[in-house]
């Protein structure tokens, strides 16, 4: 198109979310039967006059429309793909529903390249996902930044386990009316060969695309188990250390197996160990992912819902896979001393817990007002700069 003297015209990079699942869940031929009907639903959008469509690899299909087509029209392109591609597909006896990420480019404002129309786009898509999916983006040069930036973190992400770069925080947990720490979280923290500290929220979706969340989480988890066992043989009273695991890890067959390694190799009994899972995590659950929290609790490890509140809460979980712990999410929490709904929703989300004789965590405590105020509530647990902010093993 361009080649032939285009005004302009528009890349639309399609791919389909967390279709992993469809092939785990239902087999490789309802897989194939799903990309070709995602297929015919976006060869719609196109005509021989106007653009075309195709696929471009895997589960990603690019569109490629041209004539004019300002922001708003392809918005309004980008709103029906996303919303045509989401209605459930029926094979047999089969009702399969998978939604879109879409990343939109365009020439020539973007670029003048197809090749490099099709990596924005591809970017552009990349953010949607990061946002959770389901919706469009449109390129904007500071991605081609994030994407370099992106590149040269993985790159150096590679040697960092090697380099033993790596090192954890630990953030206390208190329970309330309490000074001693009963709990912590683990958080990881990476400073580079050139003594670069790099943010968490930097490295980690960078892990987490290129697979190396798998062999940093088990890195991560043995370090934890050792500080554990270190306690236990050191203090009077033990500290449980809670370890976040990434949808990645929780999707993997061996992550069960990697938890025991880890405990067998620190000699640490499984109740000084808790799993953090996110709501997102719970929402895209899939086999291997339910197995896995259903054997942690087999194995005495304990199962702890992180950011209870943000993502799409069912209280089945609570029973589905006895869940042990909710942590409440401190976007909850920061109001509760001015604001009568956040108290009342705190309260309720407390009851829920109590009823079901679960362990609640408040996360973001930074006042003394909101930890009375919790206390008077009867949540179990206290997390916040108001207990303790992320420290060294060394200095807890």
């Amino acid at each position: 198109m361009i080649a032939n003297g285009a005004a302009e015209c528009a890349v639309v990079f399609v791919d389909l979310d967390n279709f992993r699942r469809i092939n785990k869940c239902f087999g490789h031929e309802t897989g194939d039967n799903l990309l070709h009907a995602a297929a015919r639903r976006l060869h719609r959008f196109v005509t021989e006059q106007d653009g075309l469509a195709g696929r471009f690899g895997g589960d990603e299909f690019v569109l490629v429309v041209h004539g004019k087509r300002d922001e708003a029209a392809l918005n309004v392109l980008a709103e029906q793909i996303v919303t045509e591609l989401a209605f459930p597909h029926h094979f047999k006896e089969l009702r399969v529903s998978v939604t879109a990420s879409l990343g939109i480019a365009r020439f020539p404002q973007d670029g003048t390249d197809a090749g490099q129309l099709i990596q924005y786009a591809h970017t552009a898509m990349y953010e949607t996902k990061k946002m959770g999916g389901q919706g469009f983006r449109h390129f904007i040069k500071e991605m081609a930044a994030d994407a370099t930036d992106s590149l040269l973190i993985e790159g150096r992400l590679r040697q960092a386990l090697e380099n033993n770069e790596f090192s954890l925080m630990f953030q206390p947990i208190i329970r309330a009316g309490s000074t001693e720490t009963s709990i912590v979280e683990t958080l990881l923290r990476w400073t580079n060969g050139q003594k670069e500290k790099i943010a968490p929220d930097r490295f980690i979706p960078v892990a987490e695309a290129s697979g190396l969340i798998l062999d940093i989480g088990r890195w991560v988890l043995h370090a934890a188990c050792r500080q554990a066992s270190h306690w236990q043989q050191t203090r009077t009273t033990p500290i449980v250390v809670s370890v976040n695991a990434s949808p990645l890890q929780l999707a993997s067959p061996r992550f069960c197996d990697d938890v025991q390694a880890a405990m067998d190799a620190a000699d640490l009994p499984p109740a000084l160990l808790a799993i953090e899972l996110t709501e997102r995590l719970m929402v895209e659950e899939d086999a291997i992912t339910s197995a896995n929290i259903r054997r942690l609790t087999e194995m005495g490890v304990r199962v702890a819902l992180d950011d209870f509140g943000t993502g799409y809460s069912s209280l089945s979980y609570l029973t589905r896979y006895q869940i042990q712990c909710i942590k409440i999410d401190r976007s909850f929490i920061a109001e509760i001393e001015c604001d009568a709904q956040s108290r009342a929703l705190v309260q309720a989300i407390i009851g829920i817990g109590k009823s079901l004789n679960v362990a609640m965590v408040a996360e973001g405590v930074e006042t003394q007002g909101q930890a009375t105020l919790l206390e008077t509530m009867g949540c179990d647990y206290l997390q916040g700069f108001l207990i303790g902010r992320p420290v060294s093993a060394a200095a807890l």
